[in-house]
């Protein structure tokens, strides 16, 4: 880790400093680059082919994942560690969809900014503890939007699969055909993002279309 060399990509000044002198004389890392844009931060990225780069999430010309999307293809081998003040469920969603290694918000303490960069670029992915928190809310918001989405026919089928009914059963109580049941069937699986049976089920009682044995 002591060799390891980082590119700061930080639009304000007292920050990007802050960032740089931390990881130099605390963690004794060697700072290659301080950048305050996305251009700035995919350059400097594509020229040093950083082990590490600490990116925040609102640059002037864009966003932090611009650079990553730019960059990232480019450098395998190259960790990304995010730090930013804004706390929007869909960003950490986003981030985890991008690959990126580590996240964390600049309300946290040092001790918590430490230990991110320690740990990603020991190999691991490191969330801090509240944007691990948003990341579920993202996720449980966005499970109960897709649920209330429902038409009365799939929740009528969800319901006969979750309570393990036969199909052709299922289809003569509801008055539809097996054939319309199993296309209904896998509607709802796209619908959901869910194609494993028993996660299925899980999703079923979690939020009430059937109650648990």
């Amino acid at each position: 880790m002591s060799n390891a060399r980082v590119v700061v990509i930080e639009d304000h000044v007292m920050m990007r400093q802050f960032f740089a002198a931390l990881l130099r004389d605390q963690l004794q890392l060697t700072v290659v680059a301080e950048c305050t844009t996305v251009a700035e931060g995919v350059a400097a990225c594509l020229r040093a082919k950083p082990d590490l780069a600490v990116v925040d999430w609102a640059l002037p010309d864009g966003k932090g994942f611009d650079v990553v999307r730019a960059a990232g293809p480019k450098l395998p081998r190259t960790r990304w560690l995010f730090v930013t003040s804004n706390e929007q469920e869909h960003m950490v969603r986003e981030a985890i969809e991008l690959g990126i290694h580590g996240f964390v918000l600049k309300r946290t303490d040092l001790a918590t900014l430490r230990e991110a960069v320690t740990r990603v670029l020991a190999g691991e992915t490191y969330y801090c503890p509240r944007s691990a928190q948003l990341f579920v809310e993202a996720m449980r918001s966005e499970a109960l939007s897709v649920g209330r989405n429902l038409t009365a026919r799939e929740r009528q089928v969800l319901r006969a699969f979750a309570r393990g009914e036969n199909p052709k059963f299922s289809a003569d109580r509801i008055g539809i055909s097996i054939k319309t049941l199993n296309n209904v069937m896998a509607g709802l699986k796209e619908k959901l993002g869910i194609h494993e049976p028993g996660a299925l089920v899980r999703y079923a009682i979690k939020h009430g279309y059937v109650e648990e044995p």
